[in-house]
């Protein structure tokens, strides 16, 4: 049995802080873009949705690419949440729209309102949370009644197809994601951290405990990259 990653908050941004500069780069290869087609899959499905999204939080914005797209639903505010000061530093260069507020923040104790918010997405970063449950809670308690949570994650699968993907993943992938970052493990973490995250069931079970509905679920990529949509109770 694998042993958990270390996801207190120190190990986490630290390990953030270190490859932000290398970060859209190294993503947007080891997905040869695909990345950016997942995101923007994510905002067409929420168009077609009759709700006007005026308070968007993208948590675990990182760079803020999934920022970018949230924009083109013209919230009135959208809000980007992340544990990495450096990420945060990268997104501002990237993103200037005065709707954007960076807010340097864990998922588990944020400074919103009860009921504030109309939409909450979280790019690949919900399997680095430290609390998951404590994280879901305080998701549901910003979130309005019939709002949004949208995730898009790499889960642990079991089919052949990502068995082979899980071997790219956990040798090639760490080694060269290390190397051209300068980093000593962070790649290797990334890896450890799907190989002993949850099944989309699994983790769909654990957010019906914390009072989402699912509404939709969509295979990106061989059954480990997914893309979740939850409404609140």
């Amino acid at each position: 049995m694998n042993m958990q990653p270390d996801k207190s908050r120190e190990k986490i941004e630290e390990m953030f802080d270190s490859i932000a500069p290398t970060y859209d780069r190294l993503n947007h290869l080891f997905t040869m873009r695909s990345d950016i087609v997942w995101r923007r899959k994510i905002v067409r499905n929420l168009e077609k949705k009759n709700m006007k999204f005026v308070n968007i939080v993208d948590l675990a914005s990182g760079t803020g690419d999934l920022t970018m797209e949230l924009l083109k639903l013209s919230p009135e505010k959208i809000y980007a949440v992340d544990i990495s000061s450096k990420m945060l530093e990268i997104q501002r260069t990237k993103i200037n729209d005065n709707r954007l507020e960076l807010i340097q923040s864990e998922a588990s104790s944020m400074s919103f309102e009860d009921e504030s918010i109309d939409l909450v997405t979280i790019g690949f970063g919900v399997r680095n949370f430290e609390d998951l449950g404590a994280s879901l809670k305080e998701i549901n308690r910003v979130l309005r009644k019939g709002g949004y949570l949208v995730v898009i994650e790499m889960f642990k699968a079991q089919r052949l197809s990502s068995r082979v993907f899980n071997y790219y993943f956990s040798r090639i992938m760490p080694f060269l994601g290390n190397k051209l970052s300068k980093s000593k493990s962070a790649y290797n973490y990334l890896s450890d951290s799907v190989q002993n995250f949850l099944t989309v069931h699994e983790f769909q079970e654990i957010c019906i405990e914390n009072n989402f509905t699912p509404e939709e679920s969509v295979n990106n990529f061989i059954g480990v990259v997914n893309t979740l949509y939850f409404r609140k109770v």
